[in-house]
């Protein structure tokens, strides 16, 4: 009985997770008036999201991270539910594996952001193009900076080192936790499926 119950609630965080992605992606396009629907879909994503924005403190100046870690939460959920569906049970080494597994994803979806913003930073100084200090890098630094300071300090030990040079070691830094997590996640992962309950 509870299988077909599980199954039907997993489908629908599945649904409500691609309302939330939809709703997140009209976000990117301000100004754009899209009716009806619009209100509709604010109507029934915006309380789960707001409260993730008011209970989280993923916000780092102008990005607001709360989304992702109320999609993170339905999809928690929804992996519990699917195994219920699948099994009819969970066990506390699926809950474990879970848990891992959802802890990864949200630190590195943030490694990778910042990452991701570096490189570009890092490009724009190569390519020499940041000379006129435009409002897309003044942009990228405000977000950057912060994250840089704190990865960057211990390998730098009181000395001072230009820009470029912190932002291939704020790279290289991020890209070896990404790397080496995935491989830590693994072998964590692989004992904790041999836990026997």
């Amino acid at each position: 009985m509870i299988q077909p119950i599980a199954r039907v609630a997993s489908s629908l965080l599945s649904l409500y997770m691609m309302v939330i992605f939809i709703r997140i992606i009209m976000t990117w396009f301000r100004g754009v008036h899209y009716g009806r629907a619009y209100l509709f879909l604010t109507s029934i994503t915006d309380p789960y999201l707001d409260w993730f924005r008011r209970n989280t403190p993923v916000r780092l100046g102008m990005m607001d991270f709360s989304p992702v870690v109320g999609i993170l939460a339905l999809g928690f959920a929804q992996n519990i539910l699917t195994e219920v569906a699948h099994t009819g049970t969970v066990t506390m080494s699926f809950l474990l594996l879970v848990i891992v597994s959802s802890v990864w994803s949200v630190v590195s979806f943030f490694f990778t952001i910042f990452l991701i913003l570096g490189l570009i930073r890092l490009a724009g100084i190569l390519a020499g193009l940041d000379t006129g200090g435009g409002r897309f890098w003044i942009v990228i630094e405000q977000i950057l900076n912060p994250v840089l300071q704190v990865v960057v300090r211990p390998f730098l030990r009181g000395r001072f080192t230009n820009y470029r040079d912190s932002l291939l070691i704020y790279c290289g830094v991020l890209l070896a936790v990404l790397v080496g997590g995935r491989f830590l996640l693994r072998f964590i992962l692989a004992l904790i499926g041999q836990i026997p309950f």
